[in-house]
């Protein structure tokens, strides 16, 4: 099920010359630290109860509601950590990744959420804009809702783009939480 909240989050960004999207799907963000999850246990010990906060990559990211967050960094497809540089190439998709340590109402093990994304070049122009990615689950699984990840990949740049910025928010559909935050990528 991890994997279902993984793709259902999913955004995938084009980025032609003319600065068009043709496509729908995308990322997320942490703080100005070069450390990186070690490994799943690491991941799964803050999910468990870990008290640190960890935010990497330059993410900006703030909670309500009840939510909190445990950890929050920036991967590639193979789970490998983004050095504190964001920087993917063309064509390598980069991940938001969001551990809750805590957070949504939860009614029979069942949680119902939404996510947004919104992502714009360094100009402000406006690349995509999708309004709820889970609107067409009505809920998810309580223990998969505390790992969110997010997609985004350019498949062609432009050398007038200089980096991209992702502002994204999750919220609960039955309740107050809500996470939201924004972080900047550079493609090579």
């Amino acid at each position: 099920m991890k994997r279902v909240v993984q793709t259902l989050l999913a955004i995938s960004i084009v980025c032609g010359c003319d600065n068009t999207v043709p496509s729908n799907n995308s990322t997320l963000f942490s703080s100005k630290s070069e450390h990186h999850p070690a490994n799943e246990s690491d991941i799964q010990s803050t999910i468990e109860g870990g008290t640190e906060q960890k935010i990497l990559n330059d993410v900006s990211i703030e909670s309500e509601g009840g939510v909190e967050v445990g950890r929050a960094f920036l991967s590639f497809e193979s789970d490998e950590p983004v050095l504190s540089s964001n920087l993917t190439s063309v064509g390598k998709p980069i991940y938001l990744n969001i551990l809750l340590t805590k957070g949504w109402n939860e009614e029979m093990g069942e949680v119902s959420i939404g996510a947004s994304q919104k992502i714009s070049t360094d100009d402000g122009t406006i690349l995509l804009n999708d309004g709820d990615l889970f609107e067409k689950y009505n809920s998810i699984s309580a223990e998969d809702a505390k790992y969110i990840k997010l997609k985004a990949v350019v498949n062609k740049a432009s050398p007038s783009i200089k980096y991209f910025v992702v502002d994204y928010k999750v919220w609960d559909k039955k309740g107050k939480g809500i996470i939201r935050g924004s972080y900047r990528f550079f493609v090579q």
